[in-house]
């Protein structure tokens, strides 16, 4: 199959599944909530488009970076799965087990599979970093809660002790910025409460990407990365 074929195949999957990804994030939330009077991120079509979009390019993304192997699979499922969680995260703030789980699984799956058992002492450990950086703060109810306990020794299992520490760097980043669009825009403060899901993922994502660009093109030289 040529790389036109693929690029089309894998835009019109990516598509399929984010649209399936928009009906799942609604599932979960039903599951937890009666009502929810301002659904953010369905309930027209227009947003079902942009659900399909935004996985298909992404997964595209991937695709052209890496190429289509075992690896950009693994990286495409737990982005497509960022996606979901960070969705119910912000609108009800609330990270399904679900989607944990599966964060588990298919992190589990593919180091089980793709690298020496040896090494994965390195992702029991990150399991671990994950879990107790963010196990103090819920502790004491400030902050984090227990979904975002369990989400974080998900993607330190994933990612590995340097990779968690990458993650949550990136992750504060990104806080940072949000918090000062809040001062600014008068919307919020340090002391308002914001969901860390979404934060959490786009420090995932942020490594898994750096992870494939190092790989590839060797244009970041951190070994904190691998």
């Amino acid at each position: 199959m040529n790389q036109f074929a693929i690029s089309v195949l894998v835009l019109l999957i990516g598509a399929v599944v984010g649209a399936l990804m928009e009906k799942s994030s609604v599932y979960l939330i039903k599951q937890r909530v009666n009502t929810l009077k301002h659904p953010q991120f369905s309930g027209s079509f227009a947003k079902t488009i942009f659900w399909a979009m935004i996985n298909a390019i992404i997964w595209l993304f991937f695709v052209k970076i890496n190429g289509l192997d075992a690896r950009t699979l693994e990286y495409m499922m737990l982005f497509s799965i960022c996606i979901i969680l960070s969705a119910v995260d912000i609108s009800i703030k609330k990270i399904p087990n679900e989607l944990v789980l599966m964060t588990l699984f298919v992190g589990g799956a593919f180091i089980v599979t793709g690298q020496p058992l040896a090494s994965l002492g390195m992702n029991v450990f990150g399991l671990l970093i994950g879990f107790i950086i963010f196990f103090l703060p819920a502790l004491i109810g400030k902050g984090a809660g227990w979904g975002d306990v369990k989400y974080a020794a998900a993607v330190g299992f994933c990612l590995g002790v340097y990779g968690i520490i990458s993650a949550i760097i990136i992750m504060t980043f990104f806080l940072m910025i949000y918090a000062i669009y809040l001062i600014i825009s008068g919307k919020g403060n340090l002391k308002s409460k914001v969901a860390l899901g979404p934060f959490m993922a786009s420090g995932f994502v942020s490594v898994l990407i750096l992870n494939l660009i190092n790989t590839n093109n060797h244009l970041v030289d951190f070994g904190m990365f691998f």
